[in-house]
């Protein structure tokens, strides 16, 4: 099993609450592991992932300092992660993607 740190998002600041980019393209797997981590512990944020289709794949409302999940989602292609309504307006966050390529 090869597990994949996401290496084109590590660490990214949102602005005005809000932060989108997209991963590189995944040639097929399992989603296994989403972290994202506030740099301020009091910080809540949602964060969701969405397919090339616009289809918004998992959402999670509410999130305080960490979101730490264990998931199993099958994953192909590009997708777009979203970090918004951050109570910082400007804060900096990690953004980890564990995923089994094999």
């Amino acid at each position: 099993m090869l597990i994949l740190k996401e290496p084109l998002v590590k660490t990214v600041t949102v602005s005005a609450g809000t932060w989108s980019g997209n991963t590189q393209n995944i040639i097929g797997g399992i989603l296994l592991h989403v972290v994202v981590q506030a740099d301020t512990a009091t910080t809540t944020f949602d964060f969701s992932i969405t397919d090339d289709h616009s289809i918004i794949i998992k959402k999670w409302v509410g999130n305080t300092d960490e979101l730490n999940e264990e998931v199993s989602i099958p994953v192909a292609g590009k997708y777009t992660l979203s970090i918004s309504n951050a109570s910082v307006l400007d804060e900096t966050f990690t953004v980890y993607l564990g995923i089994d390529e094999s």
